[in-house]
């Protein structure tokens, strides 16, 4: 009877073998899963362009290989798209556009969007078993062509909605847009469409006019469209005359200058027209009215018209001008001078009068007073003829004023006679040359 220790020896020859066996397969499958875990698919281009070429290389592989099979999306044969066998170097099918090389590696030619797919290579070693399958994601890309920007509309009113449309021969483009050479911010009143390729603008506002632009990019490049200049018409609104008056009366001085200027805000610029007590003024058709020398016939109502021919807007505004004789303040309610000149000047007016009254009679007096002396004087040295001329000579022989006496008789009574005598005597001035 054999001993419980020797069972296991007597047995134990058939797991020996199993183990051994295991062991061999262990290690040559590790080190194969090792090698194809490094096995990469590493295109020549990050990615690829429309109409180029691109090589998909086959990277972590040294050994020697017995075929290169490569798949588009999945490994089964419908989706094969050509086996290289090294040892003949011959590809099957060879009238295809792509070509396998002796490396592995596979050239696409003549790209288009459609390429843009997942690519397997399988590798099978020199003992006809497969070494790897390796994949890598292929993305094929349009060069942008320049896209096309349009608009309902280009010239609109304010307050009107506009939608503009970046059109693109090309597929898969990302789009953005431009207000003049800016990025484009959207506000509240902007939506875009999912796409990017529709701009709508609600409720447009004078600052929403300028030149827009759309372009249209991938990681290939960027092409912008050509610029598209959106008007936006208003107004007029905000008129203002000038020069500008509270009170809504300038004063004037009588044959100074006029000039009264209107403005307003308006696109595209407004035509205005001037009325002058509600009479139109066509000598006059911008912005500004001007009379050279006013008169006392230019005082009236002023009144500037804009009116926007595009928005059908119009705005008027009036002003009362008042011809004065004193000097213009420029504002219709004060006076031409202040109550303490005015009083400055009366007091002034008196004092001047008082002053000459008093001049006046002072030299009055004096005047009386020499003619009565002088008078005196010539009645003692005069003959009794009152026609005889009086005259004088100084003895010195300097030139003096003779006097020339005339009497002035009518009939009166002789008790008058006398005394009008003396009353009525006058006087003249007589100078020797």
């Amino acid at each position: 009877m054999e001993s419980p220790s020797e069972a296991p020896h007597s047995g134990g020859s058939p797991w020996k073998e199993f183990l051994i066996t295991a062991s061999i397969l262990s290690c040559w499958i590790q080190p194969m899963s090792a090698q194809g875990a490094h096995i990469r698919v590493v295109p020549s281009l990050p990615y690829g362009t429309v109409g180029s070429s691109i090589i998909l290389d086959i990277h972590g592989f040294s050994q020697q290989a017995l075929s290169y099979t490569w798949y588009r999306k999945t490994t089964d044969n419908s989706t094969r798209i050509a086996v290289y066998r090294v040892p003949s170097g011959v590809q099957t099918p060879e009238d295809i556009r792509e070509k396998v090389f002796s490396s592995g590696s596979l050239l696409i030619p003549n790209l288009t969007l459609n390429d843009t797919d997942l690519y397997i290579v399988t590798i099978v070693d020199s003992t006809g078993l497969v070494a790897a399958n390796a994949r890598e994601q292929l993305q094929v890309y349009e060069t942008p062509s320049k896209p096309n920007i349009s608009a309902n509309s280009t010239n609109i009113t304010e307050n009107g909605t506009v939608v503009f449309t970046c059109s693109t021969d090309n597929e898969g483009m990302n789009i953005l847009w431009f207000c003049n050479n800016t990025s484009l911010l959207l506000s509240e009143r902007m939506n875009m469409s999912e796409d990017n390729q529709t701009l709508t603008i609600k409720s447009a506002k004078r600052e929403d006019a300028g030149s827009y632009q759309c372009e249209a990019w991938n990681q290939t490049g960027a092409n912008r469209s050509d610029p598209l200049n959106l008007t936006v018409n208003y107004g007029p609104e905000h008129i203002m005359l000038l020069p500008n008056t509270e009170s809504g009366v300038i004063e004037v001085r009588i044959n100074d200058p006029l000039v009264l200027e209107c403005k307003v805000e308006s696109y595209p610029h407004a035509l205005y027209e001037w009325q002058v007590n509600s009479t139109k003024k066509p000598d006059f058709c911008n912005d500004t009215y001007a009379i050279k020398n006013v008169s006392w016939e230019d005082s009236g109502k002023y009144t500037c018209l804009a009116n926007n021919n595009v928005t059908n807007l119009s705005i008027s505004k009036n002003v009362t001008i008042k011809v004065v004789a004193g000097k213009s303040t420029g504002r219709g309610n004060d006076s031409s001078l202040s109550g303490g000149v005015i009083a400055g000047i009366v007091i002034g007016a008196l004092l001047g009068v008082t002053l000459m009254g008093a001049l006046i009679y002072f030299l009055f007096i004096k005047r009386n007073e020499g003619a009565s002396e002088h008078h005196l004087t010539e009645k003692k040295s005069s003959a009794p003829n009152h026609s005889q001329t009086c005259s004088d000579s100084s003895p010195n022989g300097t030139e003096e004023v003779s006097y020339a006496c005339v009497n002035f008789s009518a009939q009166k009574p002789p008790a008058m006679a006398q005394s009008q005598l003396l009353t009525d005597t006058v006087y003249s001035e007589i100078k020797n040359k």
